[in-house]
């Protein structure tokens, strides 16, 4: 075998390792002659697929520390419409989607606040934790008007996206979406569902999905800061018609 090849194919290796699990993120990497013993290569090969992995943005080395594993960071980006599940997908993240509760609700002064539905409406209200590979991400709680969608099936939204169930069984189409973002500190019970430390930072996400003029979703999420972000693209021409 090529040593080009060799060592493009041992970084290959340590970072399937590194996604099963066996080198934690945050820890750091084995000294380079356990590494090298591991993966029977020569030093030099053994440097290359390393230095690779630095490129990639998978490792990182502190200076007198050792090397690092970094943290993954996900990514949704918000040009656009989007699925939480199928941004994912399309990348080849296996999506977990776990419905810790679900009741039908009356919308209390808080709810018919902001929903804009009379005090009294019947809402579905379902938290699911949401999760990629081995990270629990996000805390979901999602109202919707019992009056649009007649029932829920959890048992399919615990294998999929909602917005697809709701697609394919109402022929629910979002015609426009409006969200804020702001940091918070999650309560214990949300640090404990998303396995997170007390001082892990949070977003509040919220979310007012629309059919036509009516408001047909709302919901709010509470967000891991360390393991998801969000990016917003802009073009030339948005540029000019947000902030002229």
């Amino acid at each position: 075998m090529k040593s080009d090849a060799l060592y493009v194919d041992i970084s290959k290796q340590i970072l399937r390792d590194i996604e099963r699990g066996i080198y934690p993120e945050s820890a750091p990497l084995p000294d380079e002659e356990t590494l090298r013993k591991k993966y029977n290569v020569a030093r030099s090969t053994l440097r290359r697929a390393l230095e690779l992995l630095k490129e990639k943005e998978v490792i990182f080395s502190v200076q007198g520390n050792g090397t690092f594993i970094k943290p993954h960071l996900f990514t949704q980006p918000l040009s656009t419409f989007y699925s939480f599940t199928d941004t994912l997908k399309s990348s080849d993240v296996l999506i977990q989607n776990s419905v810790i509760d679900y009741k039908l609700v009356e919308a209390d002064k808080w709810l018919a606040k902001e929903t804009g539905y009379p005090e009294g409406t019947r809402f579905h209200k379902l938290l699911r934790l949401r999760s990629a590979w081995q990270y629990p991400l996000m805390l979901e709680t999602t109202y919707l008007p019992q009056s649009r969608f007649l029932a829920l099936d959890t048992e399919i939204l615990s294998e999929g996206s909602l917005y697809d169930f709701l697609r394919m069984r109402y022929n629910f189409q979002a015609t426009r979406a409006t969200e804020t973002f702001q940091p918070v500190m999650p309560r214990g019970d949300e640090r404990t569902l998303l396995h997170i430390a007390v001082n892990t930072p949070c977003m509040l996400l919220e979310r007012y999905s629309y059919e036509g003029n009516s408001l047909i979703e709302y919901t709010k999420s509470i967000v891991r800061g360390d393991k998801y972000a969000f990016r917003i693209e802009w073009t030339q021409d948005t540029a000019h018609s947000t902030f002229e």
